[in-house]
């Protein structure tokens, strides 16, 4: 009966109705809803299954997800990234934004004079040579008006130019030894040693190779393919190798005679940088002062490195100058100054990590007023009592509110207090470590362009030619001429 009525609403009202055709029609259309009804349930079942696993896999990244920013954490902080303006990493390991920064950007504070050469500045010019190796004549050589030969007329100088060039031509010296037979029967020979191969390469190409390899820190296969290109000339990398070793071997003799004017010296500067020999980590130990420098290699950075290069109580009569590392200060020296260098350094980074105090500015201006006013008086010694109170109300003010990184420099310095303001007190005693730095960073540049060494005895070389290449520069002689001396 119900199905009568329903189907009654969708006809008219004269029309006759085949109940047997539309409850036919109904069953059918009910066999097809139950069918798809079927599929429906299958298919909302499959989908509540997957829905179940992805819920899984979302719970399951959700918690890598917080495991990895736990780790992560500690490298993507608040904290402003260190670099070599702010702390003691060096340029090559910054970040490609800090350098370009770096680049871009000075230090210095401005000190309102405009760049460049300033009034009263004593200019430097190339001068006309006066032996020219070679005259060129340019003249006209006919009349621009009527055409007429001007060969045989005579010139007068209207202006004169050098351009200052060179030949890079290797010169083959053949060494012809002669022998005279006197009248008296007597045969007069020249003196020579026969060489195994009477073409041997000149002392000034063995010192070229040695200055590219330690001065310029180019390698090997460079050295060569410049040779060989630029002059003509094949040497194999085993022959720089050799140059470089001879060139050691003498150098090892003058380091000797330097060791032992270094542990005269009242001051010297000192330092460490680990590099890599054939993949493994060694130290090289620097130690310098105005006119010698003396680097080598070492198995570690403790105190002891130093006490088996120069001896028990050798330094005992000098005054070091270094940054912070422990061992320096567990060494027999007379005294000690830390690079301020460095902790001007720091305070940088403590202004860019927390720019609401003004705790690390205050004692940044304090540490650069000593040095400026050493600047002013560079031979005046001075009473450390009123710069040391002052250091001493910054270090002992409560800073506990602030970062880590604040109460790290705090305590460091009130370890090191006595060994601030040093420099003050001796004129020959410098503020900052920057050249030992700088002595040692040909290291840096070594590894960078050239990726290292590859033997012990290569790194041994090396650091005994710079050690003499420097201490000739420091005495106002070139480092070529030191090599050349070596060879």
């Amino acid at each position: 009966m119900e199905i009568s009525i329903n189907f009654r609403i969708f006809v008219s009202v004269n029309q006759k109705v085949n109940m047997d055709s539309c409850r036919n029609h109904f069953y059918t259309e009910k066999g097809r809803i139950d069918g798809s009804s079927i599929l429906l349930a299958a298919d909302n079942y499959r989908l509540r299954c997957r829905v179940e696993v992805l819920e899984e896999e979302g719970r399951s990244l959700r918690a890598e997800n917080r495991e990895l920013r736990e780790r992560l954490s500690k490298y993507e902080d608040s904290l402003p990234p260190k670099n070599s303006e702010n702390s003691s990493v060096p340029p090559s390991k910054e970040r490609m934004g800090d350098e370009v920064k770096r680049r871009t950007k000075s230090l210095r504070v401005k000190s309102g004079k405009k760049p460049g050469g300033q009034h009263g500045h004593d200019g430097v010019t190339r001068k006309m040579s006066d032996t020219p190796d070679e005259i060129e004549t340019i003249q006209a050589n006919y009349c621009n008006k009527c055409g007429r030969d001007l060969s045989d007329i005579k010139g007068e100088e209207d202006y004169c130019e050098e351009c200052v060039g060179f030949q890079i031509k290797p010169i083959i010296r053949r060494r012809v030894f002669i022998s005279k037979t006197c009248s008296c029967g007597c045969c007069n020979k020249a003196e020579y040693s026969k060489r195994k191969n009477p073409v041997y390469l000149s002392t000034e190409v063995k010192a070229l190779s040695v200055y590219l390899n330690v001065v310029m820190c180019m390698p090997y296969n460079r050295i060569k393919s410049l040779f060989h290109d630029l002059m003509n000339l094949d040497i194999s990398e085993g022959s720089i190798r050799n140059f470089i070793a001879q060139a050691g071997t003498n150098a090892d003799e003058i380091c000797e005679r330097i060791s032992r004017e270094l542990a005269k010296s009242p001051v010297a500067g000192a330092d460490e940088s680990g590099f890599y020999v054939n993949g493994k980590l060694h130290w090289a130990w620097i130690l310098q002062n105005p006119k010698y420098t003396l680097t080598w290699i070492a198995k570690g950075r403790a105190a002891k490195e130093m006490e088996n290069r120069f001896g028990t109580d050798a330094l005992k009569d000098m005054v070091l100058v270094t940054d912070r590392h422990n061992a320096y200060f567990t060494m027999d020296v007379r005294n000690h100054q830390i690079c301020l260098a460095h902790i001007l350094r720091n305070l940088n980074y403590l202004n860019e990590l927390d720019q609401t105090q003004n705790w690390s500015s205050r004692l940044q201006e304090l540490l650069r007023k000593a040095i400026h006013w050493r600047n002013l008086n560079p031979d005046l010694p001075t009473d450390t009592s009123t710069w040391n109170e002052s250091l001493d109300r910054l270090l002992n003010e409560d800073i506990s509110k602030l970062k880590k990184p604040f109460r790290q420099l705090r305590n460091s310095l009130k370890k090191y207090r006595d060994h601030v303001f040093l420099f003050l007190k001796d004129p020959r005693v410098p503020s900052h470590n920057n050249d030992s730095e700088g002595g040692i960073r040909i290291l840096k540049v070594k590894q960078k362009r050239s990726g290292g060494f590859r033997s012990d005895g290569g790194a041994a070389d090396f650091m005994a030619i710079h050690s003499v290449t420097d201490t000739a520069k420091k005495n106002n002689y070139s480092k070529w001429d030191a090599i050349l001396a070596l060879l």
